[in-house]
């Protein structure tokens, strides 16, 4: 029986996690384990020598497997491996560049080909399939502990003020209460979980592209309800800095069925083009006569203005785009030079 599974990197979580894996499709988990002598599960030496990765023993240990590293320059000591690699290079990848042109294609080749494949083959050596050998030999594995191996890849990252946490170069959202806190980041194959203080607060679908931003929708919508709450706060701020008259008219706007952070842009619109004295003015009048409304203190202010026979003032335009962006031509003042050799060849004449 054949278990294949492509990845992107040869880092130890990665390989932790196939094994992982592996076990789970077997259902049982064998006796020993034999492996290369690759840095994920060897720190030094090899064979008998061999000083096993500390993480690497935990795994093993867990499942009850004993690990057995292969000697160095010694390919009899795999067995029969290198058969098998060289079976799925030439039968499984030889002739497909045109089918695997994603990562996708790579992982649903990986399980098509194992199932339609390569476990239904007539094996040479034993004469029969693998998946019907297996029905006998999986009665010799030892049954998978019930809570299965942590192989997820954890990483503790701090999020982002734009409330996202970035791994293997795409960034993924948070909620926005969590912008620059200190977050837990756990990595599988398929989905990236991030938890702040043993609670999940979020799940992505795992993407290996890259400069790719994945965002939930629920949490674009919650930074949006705080740049609302926000942006209404500084502007009650800015409004009632103006004076007594400003709190008084902002607590009876807050009394009627309508939309206060309107009514308080617009007045301060009004005291950024009448003044600070007149606006004030004018709101007093409009608590006198419990008319609460931004467009009566403006008329009130327009009449206040007649009668003292001011002008209207001139609302100031911003600047339009295409002035900001025009480029003038830097004046050479070389071009002017020849009026003043025609005077010199004047005088020269004369």
């Amino acid at each position: 029986m054949i278990y294949i599974e492509f990845t992107l990197s040869q880092r130890k979580s990665e390989f932790y996690r196939c094994i992982v894996h592996a076990l789970e499709f077997f259902r049982g988990s064998p006796k020993k384990i034999i492996f290369d002598n690759l840095k994920a599960a060897v720190l030094s030496g090899s064979g008998r020598s061999a000083v096993v990765h500390p993480e690497f023993a935990a795994l093993c240990g867990y499942y009850y497997l004993e690990p057995i590293a292969c000697e160095a320059r010694d390919p009899e000591s795999k067995g029969l491996v290198e058969n098998t690699v060289r079976y799925v290079k030439g039968n499984a990848l030889a002739g497909r560049e045109d089918e695997l042109q994603s990562w996708d294609d790579y992982r649903h080749l990986a399980i098509h080909w194992r199932d339609s494949v390569a476990n239904v083959r007539m094996h040479d050596r034993l004469g029969e399939k693998p998946i019907d050998r297996f029905t006998l030999e999986k009665q010799s594995l030892r049954p998978l502990p019930s809570i299965g191996y942590q192989s997820d890849e954890m990483l503790l990252t701090e999020v982002r003020s734009t409330a996202q946490v970035e791994f293997d170069c795409n960034r993924y959202t948070v909620p926005p209460r969590l912008a620059r806190k200190t977050v837990k980041l756990l990595a599988r194959s398929d989905t990236i979980r991030i938890l702040h203080q043993g609670e999940q607060v979020a799940s992505h679908p795992r993407s290996y592209s890259k400069r790719e931003t994945i965002a939930d929708p629920q949490h674009q919508l919650e930074a949006l309800q705080m740049r609302r709450k926000q942006g209404a706060s500084e502007l009650e701020a800015k409004f009632m800095a103006l004076g007594k008259e400003a709190t008084e008219f902002q607590l009876a706007l807050s009394k009627k069925p309508i939309r206060t952070s309107v009514h308080i842009k617009r007045i301060l619109q009004l005291v950024g083009l009448y003044g600070r004295e007149d606006v004030l003015k004018a709101m007093r009048e409009a608590l006198h006569y419990q008319t609460v409304d931004a467009a009566y203190v403006e008329s009130l202010v327009v009449q206040a203005r007649r009668k003292a026979s001011l002008p209207s003032p001139t609302t100031v335009q911003p600047k339009r785009k295409e002035l900001i962006q025009l480029e003038l031509e830097i004046p050479d003042p070389g071009r002017y030079d020849r009026f003043t050799q025609e005077d010199d060849d004047e005088q020269s004449q004369a």
